[in-house]
């Protein structure tokens, strides 16, 4: 039988943690894809969280450090002044949709067909965590052959706290800081918006680094 795998996007935290167990606790192979953004410390701490997921899961966890600086700066960063007028302060849905670029990429090159990360429907104050930012996102990746799932938000009856403990890993948040972290939304009328007006250099990027 082929070995399923999943890439899932990862920091440490108590929900992607729990994303991770369980799909492992479903047999997965899980890549455990961090990001690296250019305005974060401590990443060492999402290794640090990885570790203790693959002592209880051996030979099925991978964890990487990726890249996202560059494609975050162009999405998120370049036009902030101009994006916050137009848009409100949506830098969190730059930074998540370069994560995401990255991620496909990533994806594609290890032959890896379905995404996950820790999404809830209760945390809609963080924009990215809307239908808004969600739809276009999920329609992007699948016009590059990945299924980006969100378990804990399709299913919310679903227990990340329990899910994490079952699989006998620490839920407790352990991850980077980011320096612009934390930042829930309250006016989300221009988050579809904003992600649409990203998707032509999202891309144009990855076009380019697939055919590398």
């Amino acid at each position: 039988m082929k070995q399923k795998t999943i890439a899932i996007l990862f920091s440490g935290g108590t929900d992607s943690s729990a994303t991770a167990v369980y799909y492992l606790q479903k047999g997965y192979t899980a890549h455990l894809l961090t990001f690296d953004n250019g305005a974060e410390k401590w990443l060492e701490y999402s290794e640090f969280k990885a570790d203790r997921i693959k002592k209880q899961f051996p030979d099925r966890c991978i964890w990487s450090l990726q890249d996202s600086t560059y494609l975050f700066h162009e999405l998120g960063i370049r036009n902030l002044v101009e994006d916050v007028k137009k848009y409100g302060n949506l830098i969190c849905c730059g930074c998540k949709l370069a994560m995401l670029v990255e991620a496909i990429r990533y994806c594609k090159k290890s032959g890896i067909a379905v995404l996950a990360d820790g999404f809830k429907k209760a945390q809609d104050f963080y924009p990215e965590q809307t239908p808004d930012y969600m739809i276009p996102a999920d329609a992007f990746a699948r016009k590059y052959g990945i299924k980006y799932v969100h378990p804990f938000y399709e299913d919310e009856a679903l227990d990340p706290d329990a899910i994490t403990l079952g699989g006998g890993v620490p839920p407790s948040p352990i991850q980077p800081y980011c320096l612009f972290g934390y930042n829930p939304v309250r006016d989300k009328k221009f988050i579809r918006s904003y992600v649409t007006s990203k998707l032509p250099a999202m891309k144009k990027y990855l076009d380019r680094m697939l055919s590398q």
